[in-house]
């Protein structure tokens, strides 16, 4: 075999190996696509290989427009009333609201893979009637979620030890504890309850001993875009994180949180890499 030809072979041969080093596939287990209005943003993340993302809405309108974009193949709604929108809600409405957040969701069995965004968050609740509606919102999307047997996506901002509490005694156990603020103690709870921790991709040193003492198996990569994340390929930085802090390669990492969002959501989708 001439030699050009041979160093040719050998070349594209370490061209196919780089490439495929590169194949992940990345799930964003929590994002509001509805927030973003250009949907070549989404299909761009879909391309980058950001291949399963969970919607998730906040009130009514998101609700609606999360249900709009979810496709069942890539995109997955996950309905709720977050607590920032619960304080919004007047006193007279709250009831209506929450009834029909929960028909929404009751409806659309088909497409809803979780409950949520729902929680609390001590920083939009100053006073103990808006802590009280943020509760009582919280708690009836639990009970719904029991009774339909849906996994909840649970924020928790200034108020982790009340929520572990309330998840506690309303016997929850498919729980995503959304971008995760708490400490290693309340990860470790959390953990040992059976719970899921995303991170989102943001640095910092609290959140690198949380990844460290956990493990994987209990973790999942948020991008939370457009809030957090620009987009749902930011969900990398987040993937990058994890591997850094647990000392695996990044393709090791996508694969592992990627498993668990599917497996976590029950979504019946198969592995299919792209480039990362």
């Amino acid at each position: 075999m001439p030699e050009k030809t041979l160093k040719r072979i050998v070349e594209e041969d370490r061209e196919r190996v780089t490439v495929e080093s590169q194949k992940v596939e990345y799930a964003d287990a929590h994002c509001h696509l509805d927030m973003i209005e250009d949907r070549e943003i989404i299909d761009r993340a879909i391309s980058h290989g950001v291949l399963t993302m969970v919607s998730n809405g906040v009130n009514a309108a998101t609700n609606k427009r999360t249900l709009e974009l979810c496709d069942k193949r890539r995109i997955f709604a996950a309905l709720g009333i977050d607590p920032e929108n619960a304080v919004k809600i007047p006193d007279d409405d709250l009831d209506s609201e929450i009834e029909a957040g929960i028909a929404m969701i009751k409806k659309n069995m088909d497409k809803v893979v979780s409950v949520g965004e729902i929680g609390l968050d001590y920083t939009k609740a100053r006073t103990f009637e808006l802590v009280a509606k943020q509760k009582t919102v919280f708690e009836r999307f639990l009970e719904a979620a029991k009774e339909l047997k849906l996994p909840v996506s649970v924020h928790s901002r200034n108020s982790m030890d009340e929520v572990l509490r309330i998840l506690e005694e309303h016997k929850m156990e498919r729980v995503h504890l959304h971008f995760f603020e708490g400490n290693v103690a309340q990860a470790k709870e959390a953990e040992r309850k059976g719970y899921m921790i995303s991170i989102p991709p943001i640095e910092s040193n609290k959140r690198r001993l949380i990844i460290k003492d956990v493990g994987i198996d209990h973790l999942m990569a948020e991008s939370d875009a457009p809030a957090v994340g620009a987009t749902p390929i930011d969900v990398e930085t987040s993937v990058r994180i994890v591997a850094e802090t647990k000392s695996i390669t990044i393709p090791r990492a996508a694969e592992a949180l990627t498993l668990n969002t599917k497996r976590f959501f029950n979504l019946q989708t198969k592995i299919g890499f792209m480039r990362g």
